[in-house]
Order: C-alpha cells, then sequence, then structure tokens
C-alpha cells in the first residue's frame, strides 16, 4: 500500500465509500484539519509550559480531546456532527485566548480562518448551516477586541510572561503558522474541487459533442439501412404474388430471408450499442478459451463456416477478470468479420484466435488468411458505418462498437492488413 492511500484510510477509514468527489475532499480536509488542530495544541502545550506559563494547559487539552473526538466522527460518517462539534470548539478556544490577547499576538487571524473553514465544511448545498457559525465567529471577533468581553483573566504571576516582547513574538509565529497551513489545506481543497469539476465538465462537453455528431449521422444512416432490407422484402412479395413458379417463389423466399437476416443483424448491433453506451462496467472471472468456443460455436450455421479451419492458441486454464458482456460483443464481432470476409479461393480458409496473459495486461489476437482490407480504409475502419468493402453486407457498426467498448474497458486495438494475405486484430485489456 502506498503512502497516499495508507494516509487515507487513516483519515477516513476503509470502509465507507463516497461517491462525490467534493465530499470526499470535505472528508479528507477534515481529517486533515483535526490533525492540525492536535498539533497546534500540542504546540502551544509546550510553549506554555517551556515558558512557565500556567493556566491555560486544561484548553489546550480540551482541544486535543474533541479533535480526537471530531477526528473518530469523521471515520465513522458523522459528518454533520463533526463539523458543528469541530467548529463550535474551534470559535470558542480563540474567543477564549482572544480575549486575553492585549498586544494583538495574532489571534485574531483565527476568526477570519474559522469561517473558511465552515463554508469548506458545509459548501453550497447546506450554506444555511455554514452561515451560524460565520456569524459567530463575527461577533465572537467583536466580543473580544471591540467590547473587551474577557473570560478568564491571565493570573497576575503569569501578567509578566505573557506580554513579554519575546512570548508575544512567539504566540505570534505560532498563530501565523497555523493559520497559514489552514489556509494552504483550504486552497488546495477549493482548488481540486474546482479542477476536477472543470475537467468532468470538458469531458461531458466533449462527449456530448461526440454524442450530438454521432446521434446525426446514426440517425440518417439507420433510417437508410432499415428502409433498404423493407423495401427489397417488400419488392420481393410483389414478384412473389405475381408468379405461380414453384422455383422463383422459391428463390424470393431465400432473397426474403437473406434480408430479413441482415435486418436482425442490424438490429443486434444497434442494441449492442445501446448497451455499450448506457450500462456501468460489471467484471467476471472469464475462461478466455471457453468463451471463444462458444463464441465460434454461435457463428457454425454462418455462410463458410464448414470450410474454414479454426485454430486456438489459448492456455486452457486461462482465465482473466473483465467485463464478459462487452469483452462477447468485441470478440465476436472480430472473429464473425474473419469469417465473413474469408477467402474462398485459397486451399484451406483458417481463423487463428491467440490469447496470452503479460503482467496486468490481457492480449488477444484474431487472425485470418482472409481477403485482407485496402490500406487506404484502415484508418476508417472503426467509424459509425463505415463499410471498407464492396462484399460489406453488415450495419457498418461492428467494428465501430468493437472500439466503443474497448474504450470502456480502457483497452485498445491494432489491425494489420495486407490485401488479399489476410488480417489481424489485436486487442490488449488491463485485467483484474
Amino acid at each position: 500500500m502506498s503512502f497516499r492511500s495508507a494516509f487515507r484510510s487513516f483519515l477516513i477509514g476503509n470502509t465507507g465509500y463516497i461517491p462525490s468527489h467534493s465530499d470526499y475532499k470535505t472528508t479528507m480536509l477534515r481529517g486533515q484539519l483535526s490533525l492540525v488542530m492536535v498539533g497546534a495544541a500540542a504546540v502551544y502545550l509546550i510553549t506554555d509550559q517551556i515558558n512557565g506559563i500556567e493556566g491555560y494547559a486544561q484548553f489546550y487539552w480540551g482541544g486535543i480531546i474533541v479533535s480526537a473526538i471530531v477526528f473518530w466522527l469523521n471515520r465513522s460518517g458523522y459528518y454533520i456532527t463533526a463539523n458543528v462539534v469541530f467548529l463550535l470548539v474551534f470559535n470558542s478556544i480563540i474567543f477564549v485566548f482572544a480575549a486575553n490577547d492585549r498586544h494583538r499576538a495574532g489571534t485574531f487571524m483565527h476568526f477570519l480562518i474559522a469561517p473558511m473553514v465552515a463554508m469548506a465544511f458545509f459548501g453550497y448545498r447546506k450554506i444555511w448551516w455554514a452561515l451560524p457559525f460565520c456569524a459567530l465567529s463575527f461577533m465572537l471577533f467583536w466580543s473580544a477586541y471591540v467590547w473587551k468581553v474577557q473570560v478568564i483573566p491571565i493570573r497576575e504571576e503569569n501578567i509578566v510572561q505573557v506580554y513579554s516582547d519575546s512570548y508575544v513574538q512567539l504566540t505570534l509565529i505560532v498563530n501565523f503558522s497555523i493559520c497559514f497551513v489552514i489556509a494552504v489545506l483550504l486552497l488546495f481543497f477549493l482548488s481540486n474541487v474546482n479542477h476536477v469539476s472543470e475537467r468532468a465538465l470538458i469531458k461531458t462537453n466533449e462527449l456530448l459533442t461526440k454524442t450530438n455528431l454521432e446521434l446525426d449521422r446514426f440517425v440518417y444512416s439507420a433510417s437508410h439501412d432499415l428502409k433498404a432490407p423493407l423495401s427489397s422484402v417488400l419488392g420481393l412479395i410483389e414478384i412473389a404474388n405475381r408468379t405461380q413458379d414453384p422455383e422463383e417463389l422459391k428463390a424470393c423466399l431465400q432473397m426474403m430471408r437473406s434480408r430479413v437476416h441482415n435486418l436482425d443483424g442490424f438490429i443486434k448491433d444497434i442494441t449492442n450499442y445501446s448497451r455499450n453506451s448506457r450500462l456501468e462496467i460489471k467484471k467476471e472471472k472469464i475462461n478466455v478459451l471457453n468463451l471463444v468456443q462458444d463464441l465460434v460455436d454461435g457463428l457454425r450455421y454462418a455462410e463458410g463456416f464448414e470450410t474454414i479451419y479454426f485454430k486456438y492458441n489459448i492456455p486452457p486454464n486461462l482465465e482473466i477478470v473483465s467485463d464478459k458482456a462487452r469483452l462477447k460483443v468485441v470478440l465476436n464481432n472480430l472473429i464473425a468479420n474473419a469469417l465473413k470476409y474469408h477467402d474462398s479461393e485459397k486451399d484451406q480458409p483458417l481463423i487463428e484466435v491467440v490469447a496470452q496473459v503479460q503482467g496486468n495486461l490481457f492480449q488477444v489476437e484474431v487472425r485470418d488468411n482472409g481477403i485482407g482490407i485496402d490500406p487506404v480504409h484502415i484508418s476508417n475502419i472503426f467509424d459509425m458505418f463505415y463499410r471498407a468493402s464492396e462484399k460489406s453486407t453488415g450495419s457498418g457498426l461492428g467494428l465501430y462498437i468493437v472500439k466503443e467498448s474497448l474504450e470502456k474497458l480502457r483497452g485498445t486495438i491494432i489491425v494489420d492488413s495486407t490485401t488479399g494475405v489476410g488480417s489481424r486484430f489485436t486487442v490488449t485489456l488491463p485485467i483484474g
């Protein structure tokens, strides 16, 4: 476990899941400020001990104990309670010492920090919780420095030490240092939340732009590809109605079946496209060889299947953890394409699937000795509705869905193809 992970676990624990980034950062900030409070109280305790000043140790120990309670509340998920306890005690302790701060040793700086902490803790969504604490800090400042309300008078034996130039200067340095640390933590918190929000907004805008462009193209191409087979079927029905020849009727039915299969394949591609964009990643253990064999078995009624030799170079016990549904879509499209574009003129049409794990990466290759892909088409084959061959009868969505599915899985795909020789598609994904 890295130091960062260990520190995070120490601050907020391992059991709670915080879905919102801003809530997660607030929880981290609350834990960090609790530790700062403990450290600040310890510094004051040691400073007073060194300078022989008595009468304030109970406040320092009280601050340490309350900070420990806030730390526990934060780890336990009682965030509102932790906020209220922290801010009440923080303001109260500041007031106690500000009331005796005749020489302006910097205690007033904490009254500027306290409202900032309240706003950061509660955020905009719970701003009505934060505003009373901001008002409390303001009123306590006026009480201490304008109305001269004194809670605990300084003992006569401590007056010389408390108001000595050296002690005032030391207290000013300590106060400034504590406020500086808290201010840096608050600014980092705000900048981090803004950065993540801005990045998420940019990503969302890019996704919306991409989605709008794809939607326009999708509606145009889908309407055409849905209409074409239906128009063809209607034409064939019209021909069938005009003939009594059994052979001609049989030919019409076969052509209708082909058009319906094309339409069914297109609808399946649309369904896969929709599922990939909507569904969350769901990981499970997968036996790769079993998966590939099941996919090939599902293609056994495709045209030309019986003439092709399938070869599996996959260890029988090779198992990975990934999204099975998306991996099935990826491999099914690649194997189906290799089958569809096989070269029937070759003595032995071949489709080979090779899989292996290298470190934290899973790599699978689908190789064939089919007709290959013309180099001018290579850069476009993963575009929506792109067809690279006149032999293409599919929707043009298959490889696009492969690319989109792999993006969801944080994977990559590389294609190497030579016209008349064959193609090789290499998929690489992180596993675990």
